[in-house]
Parts: structure tokens; C-alpha cells; sequence
């Protein structure tokens, strides 16, 4: 009975802090980014409304980051008082080990990250889409893009060709002023196999594409020699490229999926395109949820060893906890994003790091 009394006082104390705090660091957050767009909002006179709107769909991004802080706040928060008090002491007195006492609140942090995990992958890319919605189109004014339509395309296709047209449009699967280029070899040793110039394609169904009126060009012995055709008509089958891969948009990994932001690296990658900033942002989405449990691991033990601290002092180690964290996680990304390292150990550098400072810690404060 007395360990799930205990487990509910330990737990209640926390949850309390832990609810202050990320308040407090969202306001914090809000209020400061509300600062720096003050001056765009008033010069094109955003209604009130919409600018509450944005901000609503603006705190899911920001509770992620701000999730790891309030953690650790509450966590030097909670344990430093219960220090402070004796009550720690009085704990393992009655033969309550220090990792039993730590027990309720690493509980409560594995939640914690199992929800940041789901909603970073299904509130979190929704809000953003809503914000830049409300932020590009709503508020400024700007004329959406037609659905639908996308224009200056130049799209790497599969089997090494290359598709550019001025216009392609979906609904009826056509392009205007196309040019296919079919090549071979790599980018240090390109060679360009044919080209087709046309006033217009269209999708002819299961996998044909018909081009209209036109040109095509065939190079021969590496582009020293040329033979070219003209024609009203040319039809090409056995192309696995589909109408709806034209008008699929780059968005911003933080309004992505993991799925769909896999799906985009696929894409990135088949375009020539460099992916190591992208593949970083992939593996962040599964590491950084789970700094709030790697947070406490390491600031519970910490907070042990600083006896009769008291609230600002809590407060105080735990910003500056917190912005080393933040350092070390900004400098994983730019090795991540420069190719220095695998985006896997720039994503999980950070928690590895301080997970193992937090276990070193524990042990010896457990002796």
C-alpha cells in the first residue's frame, strides 16, 4: 500500500511542475514569436481572428521542443524539493532504493514521449500545414496556385529520363511545350541518348504517353553524330511514370509524415537531388520524442546530487541543462545535414550522449 501511495504523491508533485512549466515555456514561446511578427501582421492588417487561428495551429510545433524542458524542470523541480525537505532521505530510510524513487516519474516521462511521438506525426504536420495556410493565403492575401497545375516542371522520371515542360495539368494528364531527355551514366560521365521536343503530351493510359507535333533527336557516338525526326504524332509505351507524379509539391519536412517524408526522400533521391538534410529530418521525428524520457534519465539523478536546492536554483540547472541539450542537438543536425556523419547518429547523437551521462551520474549516486 505504501508503494502506490508514494508513487501517487511522487507522481502528483511532478505532474503538477511538469504542467506549470510547459505553460509557462509555451507562453514564453508564443509571446515571443508573436513579437517578431507583429510588424508583418499589422502591415497588411490581419483580422484578430485569424491571427489567434494561426497561433493555435502554431503551439503543436512548439510543444514538442518545449515538452523536453518542461521535463526536466519538473524533474529537478520535484526531486530537489523532496531533497530539500528530507523526504528523499526519509525514502530510502524506510528501504526505498533511489531507482524505485525515480521509478513514477520515468513512467510518467515513457507516456510522455509515446505522445509526443503521436503527435508529432499526426497533429503536428496537420497544424503546420493549417498555419502556412492561413499565414501564405489568408492573411497576406496571395492567390492559392491552382490545384492541380504545375508549372516550370522539371521532373526526374524513372529509367533515366528527364521530363520539363512549360505547364502540366492534371486533370486531363497533358503537358505544354515538353521536352523529354533520355540519358546514361552518371553526372561526371553523362551521355544523352535522345531528345524530344513537343507542343504537347498526353497520358494515353497504361503507361503510354503520346506526343504531338515535334522533333526527336538521336545522338550517336556520344553526341558527335545526330539524326533527327519529325513528327505529328509519337507514342511511347512502357513508361512508369503516372500523370499524379507531376504535381507533387516539396513541403516542409515538419508538415510531413514519417511515411511521407520517406516517400519524399525517394523522390529527392530519383531527382539527383542531395537528400542528407532531409534523411535527418526523417530520423529526428523518432529521436526527439524521446529526449523527453532521455532528459530525466539524466536530470533525476542530477537533481540528487544538489541538495537543498531550491526552486530557482531547479529552474536555473535546468535552462542550462536544457541549452546544452539544445546545443548538442543543433550541432548533430549541421554534421547531419553536412554529410559529416550518418543522419541516423545526428538524429540519436544527443540522446546517446546524455543517456550515458545520466546513467554515470546515476551510479554513482547511487553508491
Amino acid at each position: 500500500m505504501i508503494p502506490r501511495l508514494l508513487d501517487r504523491y511522487i507522481i502528483r508533485e511532478f505532474v503538477l511542475i511538469f504542467i506549470i512549466a510547459m505553460a509557462g515555456f509555451l507562453f514564453v514561446c508564443l509571446v515571443g514569436d508573436a513579437a517578431e511578427r507583429l510588424n508583418d501582421f499589422v502591415d497588411v492588417r490581419a483580422p484578430l481572428k485569424l491571427i489567434l487561428l494561426f497561433y493555435f495551429n502554431q503551439v503543436p510545433y512548439y510543444l514538442i521542443f518545449v515538452l523536453p524542458a518542461s521535463s526536466l524542470i519538473a524533474t529537478l523541480f520535484t526531486l530537489g524539493q523532496f531533497s530539500k525537505h528530507n523526504e528523499l532521505t526519509a525514502m530510502l530510510a524506510s528501504g526505498v532504493s533511489l531507482g524505485r524513487a525515480f521509478r513514477p516519474i520515468m513512467i510518467v516521462m515513457l507516456g510522455v514521449s509515446a505522445a509526443a511521438f503521436v503527435i508529432n506525426e499526426t497533429v503536428v504536420p496537420r497544424a503546420n500545414r493549417n498555419k502556412e495556410e492561413i499565414r501564405d493565403y489568408q492573411i497576406t492575401g496571395r492567390v492559392r496556385p491552382t490545384p492541380g497545375v504545375r508549372r516550370s516542371v522539371d521532373y526526374q522520371g524513372e529509367g533515366d529520363r528527364r521530363w520539363m515542360a512549360n505547364q502540366f495539368r492534371l486533370a486531363d494528364g497533358a503537358f505544354d511545350n515538353v521536352r523529354l531527355i533520355g540519358f546514361t551514366g552518371g553526372p561526371e560521365n553523362l551521355r544523352i541518348d535522345y531528345r524530344i521536343d513537343a507542343q504537347s503530351a498526353h497520358y494515353a493510359g497504361d503507361g503510354r504517353w503520346r506526343f504531338i507535333k515535334g522533333t526527336v533527336r538521336y545522338f550517336h557516338g556520344g553526341g558527335r553524330k545526330e539524326t533527327v525526326a519529325r513528327f505529328d504524332q509519337m507514342e511511347l509505351t512502357s513508361l512508369e511514370e503516372r500523370p499524379a507524379d507531376f504535381v507533387i509539391e516539396s513541403r516542409d519536412p515538419q508538415q510531413m509524415t514519417f511515411v511521407e517524408l520517406r516517400e519524399e526522400i525517394r523522390r529527392l533521391a530519383r531527382n539527383g537531388i542531395r537528400t542528407a538534410r532531409a534523411e535527418t529530418e526523417l530520423w529526428f521525428k523518432t529521436s526527439l520524442p524521446v529526449a523527453n524520457f532521455i532528459i530525466v534519465l539524466f536530470g533525476a539523478p542530477l537533481a540528487v546530487t544538489r541538495r537543498r536546492m531550491g526552486p530557482g536554483v531547479g529552474i536555473a540547472l535546468g535552462v542550462v541543462v536544457y541549452m546544452l541539450f539544445m546545443g548538442s542537438y543543433y550541432i548533430f543536425r549541421g554534421m547531419g545535414y553536412s554529410e559529416i556523419i550518418s543522419p541516423q547518429a545526428a538524429a540519436w547523437g544527443s540522446n546517446v550522449v546524455f543517456a550515458v551521462a545520466g546513467v554515470t551520474i546515476f551510479l554513482k549516486v547511487r553508491k
